[in-house]
């Protein structure tokens, strides 16, 4: 309900003329009722990573964007996207460093609000997927207020809490033990070979390779659309 109200709202905004074409474009995409009807063959999921300069929400900034669809079951790699964010100063330059970035890299990369409306171009009203979701979308989220005042409007699913869902077995009771459920771990137990770690389209494709495996687990379960998907 409060999403349908943030999105009447908007709408509203982009009436009166108050925010750009590309924005008012992205927010009229939305129809809620019937996404969450798809089956999971006719969804349009988009797996992202944010890389940043740490991870306090109310201080760091992002540095890139990477993201990879994924139509019903199938890894679109023609589907992808990737954006650097020009940054002058990320404070402790090590944090750009582990994501094999230089300084150089970031002094030429896009202007921050160009490099947000063209992911939003890019997700439309896909299902965003990210691993540890809830930090990517808050790093998203901060621009948009930031900005615009809005937050995003897609559904989410976070690929460690849907691990934890469909497997419910000895990692699941291991998991605030032993971090069974961090990326490399998943990424192991699932015989997915790590590649391009630590980077914003590496991060992006090795989660989309684990949440293919997720949702043919989850069809098997008997989850065949996204409302059944998107349950807690």
């Amino acid at each position: 309900m409060i999403k349908f109200i943030a999105q009447k709202t908007a709408k509203h905004r982009c009436n009166r003329g108050e925010l750009p074409t590309e924005i008012c474009d992205y927010i009229r995409c939305f129809d809620s009722a019937h996404q969450l009807s798809r089956s999971l063959e006719e969804a349009r999921f988009v797996v992202f990573d944010t890389e940043t300069t740490g991870f306090d929400i109310s201080n760091d900034v992002v540095i890139s964007i990477g993201a990879v669809a994924l139509d019903g079951f199938r890894i679109s790699v023609n589907d992808s996207f990737e954006v650097l964010i020009r940054r002058d100063s990320v404070g402790d330059s090590d944090a750009v460093t582990t994501h094999g970035l230089l300084l150089k890299d970031l002094h030429e990369g896009s202007e921050e609000e160009d490099a947000l409306i063209s992911f939003l171009a890019y997700t439309g009203d896909g299902v965003l997927v990210a691993q540890h979701a809830d930090y990517d979308v808050a790093m998203i989220n901060r621009i948009l207020r930031k900005r615009y005042k809005l937050e995003l409007f897609n559904q989410v699913i976070d690929t460690a809490s849907l691990a934890k869902r469909l497997e419910k077995g000895p990692y699941y009771n291991l998991a605030h033990k032993s971090g069974e459920y961090r990326l490399d771990n998943l990424l192991e137990r699932y015989g997915i070979r790590l590649h391009d770690r630590h980077t914003a389209a590496g991060d992006a494709y090795l989660t989309a390779q684990l949440f293919q495996m997720l949702l043919m687990k989850a069809g098997n379960t008997g989850i065949k659309n996204l409302r059944d998907l998107m349950l807690k």
